[in-house]
C-alpha cells in the first residue's frame, strides 16, 4: 500500500480542493468525474450514487484513479490509484457534511448516496510534496 502524505491528507481535508476520479465504463471507454474529496485516516473518499456512470463503473470494476489539485496553483496536484470500497451505511451524512464544507449549505440530493473509499496502492506527487 502507497503513502498519503500529510501536505496531501492536509489537501483532502482542508479547504475546497477538487478531485477528478477516472473509471472504466462497461464498454472499455474511460468515464471522468469531477467530484469534492475527503480523507478518513486511511483512504482517498468520495461521494457518488448507485445511479451515476461511476456507481456503476465502480461496481462492475473496483479500480479507479484520482487527481486532487490545489486551487490556488492548479499546477500543484496529486493522483491517487487503487482499488476501492463501496459502502452506503452513513452516505447520506458524509455529503451532507461534504456539501456544507464545499458549498455552505445542505446538499440537495442526499438519497441513493455511496462512500466510495480509495486504498491507495501507488501515489505520485506533482508539486504538493516538493
Amino acid at each position: 500500500m502507497a503513502q498519503v502524505s500529510e501536505k496531501q491528507v492536509e489537501m483532502l481535508r482542508a479547504g475546497k480542493h477538487f478531485g477528478v476520479v477516472g473509471t472504466v465504463g462497461g464498454d472499455g471507454r474511460p468515464q471522468t468525474s469531477v467530484v469534492w474529496v475527503d480523507w478518513d485516516g486511511e483512504n482517498v473518499v468520495f461521494n457518488t450514487t448507485n445511479k451515476r456512470a461511476k456507481g456503476r463503473n465502480l461496481r462492475r470494476n473496483p479500480r479507479v484513479s484520482i487527481s486532487v489539485w490545489d486551487n490556488d496553483d492548479p499546477y500543484r496536484y496529486f493522483e491517487v490509484e487503487g482499488a476501492v470500497e463501496l459502502d452506503e451505511e452513513g452516505a447520506g451524512d458524509h455529503i451532507e457534511e461534504l456539501s456544507q464544507r464545499y458549498d455552505g449549505k445542505p446538499f440537495h440530493t442526499p438519497l441513493d448516496r455511496v462512500i466510495v473509499r480509495i486504498a491507495p496502492e501507488r501515489v505520485l506527487d506533482h508539486g504538493i510534496d516538493g
